[in-house]
């Protein structure tokens, strides 16, 4: 009897309170705090805190220099918000913990999942750690997709405030715009009721019927991402937002789109600190022929999940079949591009159990249990290696250059998209030599000039003699020798990590 009563309790799909939210949101809290404190951020965290602080308004974010990353500008909106309370680095993941508290909130209290499967979603690798504690704008995608779900009903349909998400969810990324095409889709197929009337022997007649404020919400979503889409590309093609390469959708291309797709739904990596990190950081391997029918089973199988729902199959196929696109002909991404396939089969799993109430929905149960089984060595390798091991250096160099009190020095640092990541952390502009420019930020242009070690010294140098005072120098790998009459003193290197190029000599240069 016991058992039975503990069965029903962690099987039970439908919340009436909000007991079991606040219990499980606690703990879920609680452990991202603590795999925040632990963890260092690296420069593509840094570099959106950095650019949303120094901007003079939310219009700057639009047409400034957000456009160079190639991200629509929600995300950096939203980062701009916090800096009128915060202005350390940690502002930003306390902006990343509280959205991924938000969406495990809607996730607990609404979600038509057994309460065992709700827990485990939200202590998996891409909910737990991937977009929960590394800090990218892909964690607004998540809790835009759960808000959507939440408002979801089939019968009391709330237009304007489901159009405001999927508005809002199409400015987080590329991914948001991409799930956005396809939830509208399916929002619009969702919303025309047809009706077959037949009177005595003439033929049956088919009438759709649909209500105005679909097409007033219609209009607002298409309206908001013709912006994003206006604004999301970069002015000019730069080694960080490579152009389009079309020819490259061909039929030979498919081991290598469902490589990608595998390691999306199974993000097994490697127990290895250099390997864990990076877009090859899994057992996957590219080349071998097992991802091709794994991927393959994996997309057939998750699409039939969502049966009878023909509308989210339809969906479903078409997103992923865009983003599998997109990563061939533009980018081909990691682990944070790919969970987005793993990502909206969760969406759909939950709009299909609203659609069909009285089904039992075991397969996309068990389908959703084996991978998230799967999936559990990769949250316990990436809590291990990110609280014992050290992601990027540029926190300790940071630490160490305010504990020596040097910050107020002038600052020389290189490549500067990698030393942006300690000036992030000290709050500091740099001299960079691929631009000439003394800011925090960066811009990925491609009017950059290649780095040089040579130049950065040379650089140095200069600011020494034009400033008659010493220099901070930080570097991430060889420098040449200083010129007669210059000094140079190592004083401090930060520990290997898990990203290889975020590993920091700090120096100081003063004339003899």
């Amino acid at each position: 009897m016991i058992l039975r009563r503990a069965y029903k309790m962690v099987a039970r799909d439908r919340e009436s309170g909000w007991t079991f939210t606040l219990l499980v949101g606690v703990a879920y809290v609680a452990f991202l705090i603590w795999m925040h404190m632990h963890h260092e951020m690296w420069r593509d965290e840094i570099h959106a805190w950095t650019l949303s602080r120094l901007v003079h308004g939310f219009w700057e974010l639009v047409n400034g220099d957000r456009i160079y990353a190639g991200h629509p500008p929600l995300w950096y909106w939203y980062l701009r918000i916090w800096t009128w309370f915060v202005q350390s680095a940690w502002g930003i993941q306390a902006a990343t913990a509280t959205a991924a508290t938000a969406a495990a909130v809607l996730l607990l209290r609404f979600a038509p999942f057994p309460r065992y499967l709700k827990v485990m979603l939200l202590f998996s690798y891409y909910f737990a750690h991937e977009y929960a504690v590394m800090s990218r704008n892909y964690i607004l995608g998540w809790l835009l997709l759960c808000l959507f779900c939440a408002f979801y009903h089939p019968i009391r349909i709330r237009y304007f405030a489901m159009a405001i998400v999927l508005a809002l969810m199409s400015l987080t990324s590329i991914y948001g715009l991409i799930m956005c095409i396809a939830l509208l889709g399916f929002f619009i197929l969702d919303q025309f009721r047809m009706t077959n009337t037949r009177t005595g022997s003439q033929p049956a007649e088919y009438t759709f019927i649909t209500s105005p404020r679909l097409f007033m919400a219609v209009a607002m979503v298409t309206a908001v991402m013709m912006f994003c889409v206006l604004t999301i590309e970069p002015p000019d093609p730069n080694p960080f937002s490579p152009a389009f390469n079309l020819a490259a959708l061909t039929p030979s291309a498919w081991p290598e789109m469902m490589f990608r797709v595998t390691a999306g739904f199974l993000p097994w990596r490697k127990f290895t600190m250099l390997d864990f990190w990076g877009g090859a950081a899994t057992y996957w391997e590219p080349a071998s022929i097992w991802p091709k029918y794994v991927g393959s089973a994996l997309l057939l199988v998750a699409t039939l999940a969502l049966y009878p729902s023909w509308r989210l199959m339809l969906a479903y196929v078409g997103a992923a079949a865009t983003m599998m696109a997109f990563q061939q002909a533009r980018f081909d991404g990691a682990a944070r591009h790919w969970g987005h396939f793993f990502m909206l089969f969760l969406a759909g799993c939950w709009i299909v159990r609203l659609q069909f109430p009285k089904r039992s929905h075991w397969f996309s149960t068990v389908l959703i249990f084996g991978l998230l089984v799967l999936q559990a060595k990769s949250l316990v390798t990436a809590t291990y290696f990110d609280t014992k091991e050290v992601f990027s250096g540029g926190r300790d160099a940071a630490a160490f250059i305010r504990r020596e009190g040097l910050q107020d020095l002038p600052f020389v640092a290189g490549p500067d998209y990698t030393a942006a990541t300690v000036a992030g952390y000290l709050r500091r502009p740099f001299y960079a030599v691929e631009t000439g420019e003394y800011d925090e930020n960066v811009v990925f242009h491609n009017r950059r000039h290649p780095f040089s070690p040579h130049e950065l010294m040379n650089r140095a140098v200069t600011v020494l003699r034009e400033k008659n005072s010493p220099v901070l120098l930080v570097c991430n790998q060889w420098l040449p020798d200083p010129p007669p009459g210059i000094t140079r003193t190592l004083l401090f290197t930060s520990r290997p990590g898990m990203v290889a190029d975020e590993i920091y000599s700090v120096y100081r240069l003063q004339a003899e």
